[in-house]
């Protein structure tokens, strides 16, 4: 066989191999990252992942992009693309993306409506406009309806100003103001100044200014908390693979387990002192547990007079040369 046939022979065996593998995933793959979707049977979800209520914006900044382009004007994709992304984000792409997409939380959830039925009245009979003091996302009503689910947080969240000030005078946060709709994403603690400061400022004075700063630094240390946990579990690992006792070690990272299974909960009675105070307890717990694994090398046993010996030695050889 000429070399010009080996390499059209090895052309085809890749051709073949490469075709067997995409057969491979359209029948086999692909099927499974839509089927968490498919099998809910949730007319919510088998609508809405087809529609974008920012279609028109979608289309406005494609004909902008056009029309640049026919005028030979300088267009950079990436630029619209970005506009896109930011003003014309999808709700459903939002919610595909958090966790309650995860555990199979639909839009009747928090929205209402009957996800049976697969046609627009009947779904949306039962729903109220977001306006309505009646609807589950009314303003009011917010903390209630996250609350079916997150019944711990909201029992501590019912305890705080926030939620006094919001049944009171109806302009206080809300849930949503943290964990934004759709994608309820957790706030980093690099996010939380900004926010915590829309109140908490100098100049409008509600409870202190401090109160951007101490959040901030109360994240950090739930982050910190996190990170000690892992070295302690690692540290426990490996001195249970040499044979060691971890039993007070081990219950130690339990207590420590413990209170980071409750900082959600515990953060959400926005008692920054009280959280700060038993974050740090769950961290000395965590770094308690590493320290009782430690090895020390062993050190050599001391020898009293030691210094005495060794100049005597040098004085005795020291003589030993001379007396030759």
């Amino acid at each position: 066989m000429s070399t010009k046939d080996k390499k059209s022979s090895s052309y085809m065996d890749s051709f073949r191999f490469t075709q067997r593998l995409l057969i491979i995933f359209i029948f086999l793959i692909a099927p499974a990252g839509a089927a968490s979707f498919e099998a809910l049977n949730n007319s919510c979800i088998n609508c809405h992942k087809s529609l974008s209520p920012f279609t028109d914006e979608q289309l406005r900044f494609n004909d902008i992009r056009l029309n640049h382009t026919e005028r030979n004007i300088t267009c950079s994709l990436e630029c619209h693309e970005d506009i896109i992304r930011k003003k014309a984000s999808d709700n459903f792409q939002q919610w595909s993306d958090s966790g309650h997409s995860s555990y199979s939380v639909t839009c009747d959830a928090c929205h209402g409506g009957n996800p049976d039925l697969n046609t627009i009245e009947g779904a949306h009979s039962t729903m109220k406009n977001m306006s309505s003091p009646e609807s589950p996302i009314y303003f009011k009503n917010i903390p209630e309806t996250c609350g079916k689910c997150h019944a711990t947080e909201l029992d501590h969240f019912k305890n705080t100003m926030h939620y006094q000030r919001l049944r009171a005078e109806s302009r206080a946060p809300s849930c949503v103001n943290c964990h934004q709709p759709h994608s309820f994403k957790v706030l980093e603690a690099s996010e939380i100044t900004p926010l915590c400061s829309v109140c908490h400022n100098a100049k409008d004075q509600v409870s202190t200014a401090n109160v951007p700063k101490d959040a901030k630094f109360g994240l950090e240390k739930a982050d910190e908390l996190k990170e000690e946990i892992r070295k302690a579990r690692d540290s426990i690992s490996d001195a249970k693979a040499k044979g060691k006792d971890i039993v007070s070690s081990q219950n130690d990272l339990d207590k420590a387990l413990a209170i980071m299974k409750d900082v959600p909960s515990l953060w959400h009675s926005f008692n920054l002192k009280d959280f700060d105070r038993q974050v740090q307890v769950g961290i000395d717990s965590a770094k308690k547990a590493q320290g009782k694994l430690v090895e020390t090398e062993p050190t050599a046993p001391s020898v009293p007079g030691a210094g005495i010996i060794l100049v005597l030695g040098i004085f005795a050889v020291l003589y030993l040369i001379r007396k030759r």
